[in-house]
């Protein structure tokens, strides 16, 4: 009987060592919760966090296509700027001086 005993022993110091782990993993996360808080107010909780990541998401896309079109705006603003220089290079080459 004792080394039942033992393995009951052992499986709680593991079990309790879990949930030092889980709690140290989770305690960030979870400090804005109070230990008070019901099932339905956590959900609530994690719903607002959930809208809140997808109108982030959504900003961020937003300005993601806000850069390719600056890209796209820079990009032909600098062939243009090009093509003018060379213009203005053959210009400068061809008048009699």
């Amino acid at each position: 009987m004792a080394i039942f005993g033992s393995n009951i022993n052992e499986a709680t110091k593991r079990l309790d060592e879990a949930v030092d782990a889980l709690e140290t993993l989770l305690g960030p996360h979870l400090s804005d919760i109070e230990a008070g808080d019901s099932v339905n107010e956590l959900k609530e909780h994690i719903k607002a966090l959930a809208e809140e990541r997808d109108q982030l998401a959504s900003e961020l896309e937003e300005a993601r296509t806000r850069v390719r079109r600056l890209e796209s705006a820079n990009d032909e603003v600098s062939g243009r700027i090009e093509s003018l220089m060379t213009s203005l290079k053959q210009d400068l080459t061809a008048s009699p001086s």
